[in-house]
This record gives C-alpha cells, structure tokens and sequence, in this order.
C-alpha cells in the first residue's frame, strides 16, 4: 500500500514567479492540497514570462509557469480587499502552511501578517521570501537573479580575470530559493505537528545564494585571501593540465580528464589506447606522468585527437571503462538523454490550452509514497467555485456578487 507524503497539508500559494511556486510544487508533487491565489484578471508574473508554448505570449501558455504550478488548484482573491481578506481569513483556519514572496511588510499592512494569522492557526507555518530578508538595511531593496548572484559572489568567481565578471546563464538562484524554501517550511511543519506550534520562516534570497557559496568567505576568514577568477585558458582547464576541461568534440563539447577510477591517472599509453591513437604515446614527447603541465606538443596532439570523437562515442566509451568524463549536453541531449527517459524523468501531461506536452517529473524517488501528477498548471481562477462554493459555502449568487465587485 502506498501513500502520499505530504497528503496530509494543505498549503496557500501566495508566491509569484520562480522560487516561492516552486516550493509549493514540490508540496504538491508528492500529495499535499496546494492552492495557488492570484490576483484576479492578473495571475502570477510568471504567466507573462516566456518562454511561451509555440512563442505564443498568452498568459496559460508560459512554459515556467506550467511547469513551476503543476499539482496544484488555482482560485483567484483579491486580499486588498475587506472581503478577499475576510475569505483568505477563511481558509487559513484549516491550511498548515503558507508560501509568500511579498515585500516585508504588506501583509501587515492589510492585518494579514503573521501575528494576526497565527491568532487563528497556531499551528500555521508562513514561509516569507524576500530578497534581502525581513530585518537589516537592505530590507527593502528589490531583487532578482543577477543582483543574488552578484551580492552573494558567485559572480566575483565567475569568468576568466582578466574580463568582467559574469553572471551564469541559467537563473540558478531562483531555484536554489525554491529548494531551500521548501526544505525549511518541511522542518517547520515536522516541528509544528509535534508540538502544535508554527512560525514564520524569514527566508533572504540573497542568502540563500550566498550558503552555495560557501568556499571563498570561509577561505577569507580563515587566510584573508580573496578567492579571483581564474585565468583565461581557450585549451579547457587552468589546472596545470591544459587539455582537462571542456574542449571541442566533433559534435559539440566534452570534458574528458586523465582520471581512471578513485584519482588514479594511469601512464600516457593507456589513455592513447582509450583514444585508439598508439601512435601518441610513441611519439617520444617525454612526460614522466599524466600529472601536471603536459608539454605543449602533447597537449596539441590530444587536443586533436579529441576532435575527432562525437562527444557520445567518446563518453560512453571512456565511461564504460571507468574514465572520468562529461558530456555538455544541450538541451536537445537532455530531453533525448537515455538516462532521464529510463528513470522516466519526463512525463506527459495535457493541458487544456496547450494540449499534450512533456514536462519534467519526479525530481526525486520515495518509493513508499511516490509522486504522481496529480494536476497540470491551473488556468486562472479554475478551481474558483470547487474551494468557494463546495469548501467554504458560498453560493452560486454569491460567486457572481463577488466576480462584479472584483473580489475573486
């Protein structure tokens, strides 16, 4: 007999874009009744975030949002309003948890912070995102992806030294947010059903990313030295050994290394037989051991070598005899990766706009209580008259008395 792991909370979605939602996804994913509140006739940012489904910008279309709300009913309030407040009031008395990325603050400026809620719930668990946090002079300032990575010095060792520093590609922060976000509010509902009270989690984005970042302040503690970007190398790693790093294959980019098992570097003529290249090692380039600056000859006859090699056929096969090597994969390799589609990583959902669509799953297995795809992203307001009118009472008139005042 399964069952689910979270089947037992209810939580209030009240975050927009990345990281709050994706906390509660992850609630959602593996049971828990999470409701997403939005702002009628607007919804949550992410709905006018691309990319869009066939680069269509309509606002059930956004690929972020369908992904980051999946397993979850959608209702729409209006809470600065004294009747939205009075509804939300409402279903606080039976939720366990709420997710909210306002600025610190507004709720306590509609008598919805967490000391007027808690009154109601004592149980009840806020989980408060902000960039900066709820105390501390930047309180107030705003914040995204570039100024976390920015703040927390991920970007001062990022990129070569002697340029800029860069910020990564990918909004990495947003998603360690939601990450953390949904570790801690976990930790505080286990605490909250043993001893019947909760609390509010003040959650700063800018630590967040500073915790992943951990190795350059504790090397400044400790020595005083401030950890720089290394130096620009276009042969792959700065680690002594030129040809380590990422380096062109036929077809795209690998990174092979001399490294066989537990930091083992066998002698040169084993890693020319991996290579189907004998030829290499007797060339008579003298190198004591794979260990170190290779001469310059050397690294420029492996750099070649590698180039001829699909990025694939090279890792696999190195792999398979226990080199240590990675593949960049694009994104065309991740959703073709065998891999993911053997741990069946995708998972086909259909949506009522969009249709039939692939999207990933289970992000991690609990083979006792299992995730399920329970729900794709709500439209807005779908679940409306299933919480108002069948959880909390309200008639059909009354629905309609609260669509023309705005309410829901």
């Amino acid at each position: 007999m399964t069952t689910s792991a979270m089947g037992r909370f209810r939580v209030l979605d009240l975050s927009s874009h990345i990281s709050g939602p994706f906390a509660a996804k992850l609630f959602g994913d593996y049971g828990a009744d999470v409701i997403k509140i939005e702002t009628p006739g607007v919804g949550d940012i992410s709905r006018r975030t691309g990319p869009f489904y066939h680069d269509d910008p309509h606002p059930e279309k956004s690929l972020t949002y369908l992904y980051v709300n999946a397993n979850k009913r959608g209702i729409t309030l209006d809470i600065e309003t004294s009747l939205g407040r009075s509804i939300f009031l409402r279903l606080i008395e039976k939720t366990d948890a709420v997710i909210e990325s306002f600025a610190p603050g507004y709720l306590d400026s509609l008598d919805l912070g967490y000391e007027m809620l808690e009154k109601l719930n004592p149980r009840l668990v806020m989980t408060s995102i902000t960039p900066f946090g709820q105390t501390g002079p930047y309180r107030d300032y705003v914040g995204n992806d570039l100024v976390y990575q920015a703040m927390s010095g991920i970007m001062y060792t990022s990129g070569a030294y002697d340029r800029e520093p860069i910020k990564h590609g990918h909004p990495q922060t947003l998603w360690m947010g939601g990450i953390i976000s949904s570790y801690a509010t976990s930790a505080a509902l286990f605490l909250a059903s043993s001893t019947g009270e909760g609390q509010q989690i003040d959650l700063s984005m800018a630590e967040v990313a500073a915790s992943h970042h951990y190795s350059s302040p504790i090397r400044y503690i400790y020595s005083g030295i401030i950890e720089r970007r290394a130096p620009k190398n276009d042969r792959g790693s700065t680690k002594g050994v030129h040809f380590e790093g990422i380096v062109p294959a036929k077809d795209g980019y690998f990174g092979p290394s001399f490294q066989l098992g537990r930091g083992r570097r066998p002698p040169l003529s084993d890693y020319a037989e991996l290579l189907e290249r004998p030829d290499i090692a007797d060339s008579g380039i003298e190198t004591p051991s794979l260990q170190g600056e290779l001469p310059k000859e050397l690294d420029d006859k492996l750099l070649a070598a590698l180039k001829e090699w699909n990025k694939f056929d090279y890792f696999n096969k190195a792999m398979s005899a226990g080199w240590v090597t990675a593949v960049v994969q694009t994104s065309e390799d991740l959703v073709n990766c065998p891999q993911l589609a053997e741990r069946d990583f995708y998972t086909e959902v259909e949506h009522p706009v969009i249709g039939k669509i692939n999207m990933p799953g289970e992000v991690f297995r609990l083979p006792k209580s299992p995730w399920s795809m329970r729900f794709t992203a709500p439209l807005l307001g779908q679940h409306n008259e299933a919480i108002y009118r069948d959880e909390l009472g309200y008639s059909k008139q009354d629905l309609v008395m609260l669509r023309q005042q705005g309410v829901i």
